[in-house]
């Protein structure tokens, strides 16, 4: 419940702006990656240890619980619950200090753990282990629930490389564990005295798997010294806050000492069969991905070209990895090749060895929860055994059981994850919004727990017990020892105060009123322009992420460009989605008109980088743009929705008295005015050219091809257009250049203000026109007019016109890939000039979603002396009218990392296909070009 009085204390410590407790800010926090959603108390994002204390005494004062958290990738619940949360990730996130010689490291709990090794690379070391999650996985969570990844068998669990922990006890106490201070010497005694006298019970019913993070760790400490460090390793928050960690690190090994062997099965069986014999060859990791994963990845956009690695259809791979110099890869290979031939295995056996093969083996692997989520029906592969480890002597024998109890249940189910230590994941797929699903969900649960007993393994190997498998923790340990983890709990927390309801004492793992979707959910009907059908509906679509947090990664890929300018979870694709799916199910007091959430939503781009970075496909530029739809409905369109919404119309007027419209825009006058019309004035506007582009007044009859001008090559850019004509005209080949009819636009900005009735009738007008011209090929200038045709009007046109809309959409290409393919004809005559030149591309953010920047990058790289490469840019920061909306985030998005690559290549030439691109690196003071123009640029002139 919320406290008006609590917030009070917390921000009067804090600060405002660092205790939150509005409605949205709680329901954003509500959830993790499991099954379960319990609305904090309040939200706090401390900025130090000593912010840290200040909310545990605050909290103390009020009775409330505390909860540390991370990027909230917990699979199992204990990331949620009625307490004061503690947010890490936003400044709590600083390198301390490197010590190479030493190999430690010393760190706060927010900083994420693939940017920590990101920041080690260069000096070859590496944090050990690597949970899948480690892109957005906070050091904080790595160390609550002693992380280990595919590499536990050569570097074990988090416990292993943590050397000093420094904690905020439950009292508010803030001290290093190893300290001599008077609370901590009666910790350790206190926590030897429960060891020395439950030793016979901990020998007994411990799991007899070292991939095991049940309980607290009373079997890793020696009673005559204990290490609270161990203890606190997997702990999950209930014992103290983490506030400061000293790690050990480890040699990276580069990617040239790795081999990676993919070896093919028939079955699963085979496969976990084959895992003991294999692991005698001393690899560093064996990993299974089954033909459910293997499927979903063919169908995900953003990961189906990185199947590099697989031969056929196999039921099961194992991923298996060597370490060594050449000889040793060329020997461990030919001897993993034998002992499959000897076991009589006749699967492929396909090899790995660039780097570039490599990460797309991880790559997949790493999505592989993301991927098996992606499955677009009611009954989704959810988290509760999935984290079940045994001895993995006794794995073929424990998943085959498993696999039964799962089948007498009447489902089916994915699995995948770590077969070299005994702890593979799988995921029944259950629908927990019906009788049924429920139903599945506790017997399901039930008979395995008591299955991973009969094989002395462990109901949690890294993923945590958090509510999905605490209430199991009595039954694997039995009485004597659940008392004596309460005993633990007591000694460092004797009000119950630390997430409580985790390790100890937890809920039942179906009951009601904890789990996401409970069996009376429903959602309010919506008024749709897209077609959701393939979506099981709208609601369908909003709750297809399942709260991974992959959309929380730094420092790389696009998705979510206002998150990483921001480290707001309100504007990660997690964020938007989980405030969409609370405005659909009534939890707003407004539903779809509410006004938080316009504001949660207002800062997405529409990159559509989530569509394919998001291993579930989450595409929230979709569903803005139809909540901004709804949104019009309820309150009408202002006039910067109107004007930017309709720039093709504002364009053919301004256009034609160019001069006269950037004397306007320009003077002072012309940006007060429109400031007072309530538009944005922060930034130029793009001006208009002095001549717009003309039609050649003479076109061939029988065009190869037909060039799509759209309205910024009309009336902003016809150098661009004009370059195109000129090359084809260099290469012989006949395009015919042709405005769009009707409204001679796409869309596209219509689509991006959620003007989607207009956006409709423009689609159907230029399908309806379009298909009656030659069935050639439609050539593309502008990435986001591309998309508009060969994405969004699948879904947005009416059901009579979405099959011509596909064909459509078959004969869209970018103007680059038809280049490529001229240029790849014989028969052509090109001179380059001899000049060696560094290119760096800048993708559009929808060209690298939707079909990638391998055409722009394959043009550049025909002109002869080039050195071309793509930037790590992310977008660019404008999208449209956003830049203009928002100049500020826009600027803090190019500063990522688009505008520091330029500035540390300045001989570099940069091409943009994008023209939002453009015009944020141009303002910004730098130069980029289309490619067809650095293309013609590198041409000899023509005879």
């Amino acid at each position: 419940m919320h406290n008006p009085d609590l917030l009070h204390d917390l921000e009067s410590a804090l600060g405002v702006g660092n205790a939150l407790a509005d409605r949205m800010t709680r329901i954003l926090y509500s959830t993790d990656a499991s099954n379960y959603q319990i609305m904090p108390l309040a939200v706090t994002f401390p900025r130090d240890a000593d912010d840290v204390v200040a909310v545990h005494e605050v909290a103390r004062a009020h009775g409330a619980p505390v909860l540390p958290r991370g990027g909230g990738s917990a699979l199992a619940g204990q990331a949620v619950g009625e307490a004061v949360i503690m947010d890490f990730t936003r400044h709590m996130r600083r390198l301390r200090g490197i010590h190479a010689e030493a190999r430690t490291v010393d760190v706060e709990p927010g900083l994420i753990l693939g940017n920590l090794n990101a920041q080690l690379a260069s000096l070859g070391l590496m944090f050990g282990p690597d949970p899948a999650s480690a892109e957005r996985a906070a050091i904080g969570g790595v160390i609550g629930n002693n992380a280990t990844g595919a590499h536990s068998v050569q570097y074990g669990m988090t416990a292993d490389h943590v050397a000093r922990l420094q904690v905020v006890l439950a009292d508010g106490e803030l001290c290093w564990l190893d300290a001599e201070a008077a609370a901590l010497k009666q910790l350790r005694s206190t926590i030897g005295g429960l060891v020395s006298k439950h030793a016979e019970q901990i020998a007994a019913r411990f799991p007899k798997t070292w991939r095991t993070v049940a309980g607290y760790a009373l079997d890793k400490i020696d009673p005559a010294g204990p290490d609270l460090n161990w203890l606190l390793c997997g702990s999950e928050g209930t014992l103290a806050t983490v506030v400061r960690a000293e790690l050990r690190l480890v040699e990276r090994p580069g990617s040239e000492r790795k081999r990676l062997a993919l070896a093919h099965f028939d079955s699963l069986r085979a496969a976990l069969e084959a895992t003991p014999r294999i692991l005698e060859l001393k690899p560093a990791a064996i990993e299974l991905m089954d033909k459910f994963l293997l499927d979903k990845t063919r169908a995900a956009a953003g990961y189906r070209d990185r199947l590099t690695f697989v031969d056929g259809d196999p039921a099961a791979i194992l991923v298996v990895e060597f370490v060594g110099d050449e000889k040793m890869l060329r020997h461990s290979v030919k001897q993993l090749r034998d002992l499959l031939r000897r076991l009589g295995y006749r699967g492929a056996l396909t090899i790995a060895e660039t780097p570039a093969r490599q990460d797309d083996v991880w790559t997949v692997r790493k999505a592989g929860l993301g991927l098996m989520m992606s499955e677009r029906s009611e009954a989704k592969p959810i988290s509760f055994i999935e984290d079940a480890a045994v001895p993995v002597e006794r794995l073929a024998d424990y998943i085959s059981d498993v696999e039964r109890i799962i089948h007498a249940n009447d489902t089916t189910y994915a699995i995948y994850a770590h077969a070299s230590a005994g702890c593979l994941h799988i995921r029944p797929l259950i629908n927990l919004k019906t009788v049924r699903g429920r139903a599945q969900y506790r017997q399901i649960a039930d008979a395995v727990a008591d299955t991973v007993i009969k094989y002395q393994g462990s109901i949690t190997g890294e993923h945590g017990q958090g509510i999905a498998r605490g209430e199991y923790s009595q039954r694997l340990f039995g009485a004597e020892l659940m008392d004596a983890f309460r005993a633990v709990k007591r000694a460092f927390d004797p009000q119950n105060r630390m997430n409580p309801g985790k390790i100890i004492d937890a809920p039942a793992m179906d009951s009601a009123g904890l789990l996401r979707y409970s069996l009376d959910y429903s959602t309010i009907a919506i008024d749709t322009r897209y077609d959701w059908s393939a979506d099981q509906g709208f609601a369908g679509a909003v709750e297809m992420c399942n709260g991974a947090g992959v959309c929380r990664k730094e420092g790389t890929g696009t998705m979510c460009p206002s998150y990483q300018a921001t480290l707001d979870e309100a504007h990660s694709t997690r964020g938007r989605a989980n405030a969409l799916r609370a405005a659909i199910r009534g939890a707003l007091p407004d539903d779809m008109g509410d006004p938080a959430l316009k504001s949660v939503l207002d800062l997405c781009l529409s990159c559509k980088a989530c569509a394919s970075e998001c291993p579930s496909s989450v595409d929230v530029a979709k569903l803005k743009s139809e909540f901004l739809a709804s949104w019009q409905d309820r309150y009408g369109i202002d006039l910067a929705t109107r004007l930017f919404g309709n720039i093709h119309r504002v364009n053919a007027i301004a256009g034609r008295l160019p001069r006269l419209s950037n004397a306007v825009m320009q003077s002072a006058l012309g940006k007060w005015g429109i400031g007072a019309l309530g538009l944005p004035n922060q930034r130029p506007l793009p001006s208009f050219a002095r001549r717009p582009f003309a039609l050649p007044a003479s076109q061939v009859a029988q065009p190869d091809a037909m060039l799509i001008i759209d309205t910024f090559s009309q009336w902003n850019h016809p150098e661009i257009a004009q370059a195109a004509l000129t090359l084809a005209s260099r290469l012989g080949a006949r395009i015919k250049a042709i405005r769009l009819p009707g409204a001679a636009c796409c869309g596209r900005p219509a689509i991006s203000k959620g003007l989607l009735d207009s956006a409709k009738r423009m689609a159907q007008e230029n399908i309806r026109a379009l298909q009656k011209l030659p069935a050639v090929p439609l050539l593309f200038l502008e990435p986001s007019c591309q998309s508009a045709f060969t994405d969004d009007y699948l879904t947005l046109v009416d059901a009579a016109n979405q099959s011509a809309a596909h064909e459509l959409a078959q004969r869209c290409q970018s103007i680059e890939s038809f280049f490529v393919e001229q240029l790849a004809q014989p028969t052509h005559s090109l001179s380059w000039r001899a000049a060696e030149t560094q290119i760096l591309l800048h993708g559009h953010c929808h060209q690298k979603a939707l079909w990638g920047a391998g055409d722009s990058l394959a043009l550049l790289r025909c002109i002869p002396g080039a050195t071309v490469a793509e930037m790590n840019s992310g977008c660019c920061g404008v999208a449209g009218s956003f830049g203009y909306e928002h100049v500020e985030l826009s600027l803090r998005i190019a500063e990522d990392r688009l505008l520091p690559g330029i500035r540390a290549n300045p001989a570099a030439i940069i091409a943009a296909p994008g023209t939002s691109c453009r015009a944020q690196i141009h303002d910004a003071g730098y130069q980029a070009r289309h490619p067809i123009q650095i293309a013609l640029d590198a041409l000899l002139p023509a005879d």
